[in-house]
């Protein structure tokens, strides 16, 4: 899914992450906090997601507020990380600049050993999960003549949404 973030000045700056879970009251992924989206979120928790499907004509839009889960969601999500995921976190700081090519080999070989070491890999602190709880949705139907299905809906409440058709 394409996560969108933005920053208090509204600069806006989009992701492709992976969706973990789709829960009845949020969409679950994760990210670090030292990374551009970690850190965007903690400033402004704001956030949108576009899942599409070239396919079949389809996506869906959500929109709503990012907040970080439990440690025992976040433990749980990275015991649930492959081996060579985790290596690769734990070795790592997402988004941070890479001087040269040497410098990212290096960090290859870094992951590679904590990869092979016998021990299990401990969850950083600053990795973690997070849930986007959607405040509206939007199903997008594409036409080949443009006349595009929307179906938008907007939470009012609690428990209730409201909902419309919009134009293409």
């Amino acid at each position: 899914m394409t996560l969108s973030t933005a920053t208090l000045a509204g600069v806006v700056s989009s992701r492709t992450v992976l969706l973990k879970r789709n829960d009845s009251d949020k969409l679950v992924f994760e990210s670090e906090d030292f990374s551009r989206k970690g850190r965007e979120l903690a400033a402004n928790p704001q956030a949108a997601v576009t899942l599409y499907w070239k396919e079949v004509h389809r996506q869906v839009t959500v929109t709503g507020q990012a907040r970080p889960l439990s440690d025992e969601e976040s433990d749980e999500m990275w015991r649930q990380r492959g081996r060579a995921n985790q290596a690769a976190t734990v070795a790592t700081h997402e988004g941070d600049v890479i001087s040269s090519l040497e410098e990212e080999l290096e960090l290859h070989k870094k992951a590679d050993a904590i990869f092979s070491a016998a021990a299990p890999i401990a969850r950083p602190s600053s990795y973690r999960a997070y849930g986007l709880y959607p405040v509206t949705i939007e199903f997008w139907e594409g036409s080949e003549a443009r006349l595009h299905r929307r179906l938008f809906y907007e939470q009012q409440g609690s428990h209730s949404w409201a909902w419309r058709r919009l134009q293409p």
